[in-house]
């Protein structure tokens, strides 16, 4: 099975087990309700996002992204000792213990596939991929750090789309952009996490509900694709 396949697969049937439900437009301020080990699926559903870049019938480049928003960080607290035992030092610092500087950033958790190896860089200093943090104000940022970050059991666990073949970061935007204007506020309408090079660009965004009880709204869901191992050689060189 597909590390798309799985992913899906996961999110969907732990979602069944506890109810049909539609899944909600997520909010940046809220909610306030109780959150319970249980709902760690829907939120993890809530604020991840899947796209792909083709090129003719060819794949160049396959994205999830997970925006590590607080009512995230709030749902995996509740969910860390009950599902998740130990779960590994990344998602601690990341989601439970806020430690270092974590909360001055705009954190996303990113799982890439290319299928060629040297095109999946994104933290290289002169990685073919420019990334875009963009605001419903048309506030734009590039990230102050792209971190590679091993995957293990645990980190698996937490992020369950994570394929075979995929490399995973951790990607880091300033809350507010040169000119000192916010990127993402309380009256964030949408924003975009973009992903662009030579091979193509692509978009994932999430629209948002200013108002905590606002009424849930279906997300979007990718369909599963068939992914290679990816190949060492690089076919063409791009980015130059």
């Amino acid at each position: 099975m597909t590390r798309t396949m799985r992913g899906i697969l996961s999110l969907v049937l732990l979602a069944i087990a506890s109810g049909c439900h539609t899944p909600r437009q997520p909010t940046l301020i809220g909610p306030t309700r109780p959150i319970s080990a249980k709902d760690y699926p829907d939120v993890l559903e809530t604020w991840t996002r899947s796209t792909q870049i083709y090129r003719g019938l060819d794949n160049k480049l396959f994205v999830t992204a997970t925006f590590h928003a607080p009512e995230l960080r709030r749902a995996f607290a509740v969910a860390f000792p009950e599902i998740y035992g130990h779960g590994g030092e990344i998602t601690k610092r990341e989601l439970v213990d806020l430690t270092g500087d974590v909360e001055q950033y705009n954190n996303f958790f990113v799982a890439i596939y290319t299928p060629v190896m040297k095109w999946n860089d994104l933290a290289k200093a002169d990685s073919i991929w420019r990334l875009t943090l963009i605001g419903s104000d048309e506030v734009a940022v590039d990230p102050k750090e792209v971190v590679a970050i091993k995957i293990d059991a645990n980190l698996r666990a937490v992020y369950p789309y994570v394929g075979h073949f995929d490399k995973v970061y951790l990607v880091r935007f300033p809350l507010v952009d040169a000119m000192g204007r916010v990127a993402l506020d309380d009256k964030t309408t949408h924003f975009v996490f973009r992903i662009a090079s030579a091979l193509g660009e692509a978009e994932l965004r999430w629209d948002l509900a200013t108002d905590p009880s606002a009424t849930p709204t279906t997300s979007p869901h990718e369909e599963p694709v068939e992914k290679a191992a990816p190949s060492e050689v690089l076919e063409q060189e791009v980015g130059q």
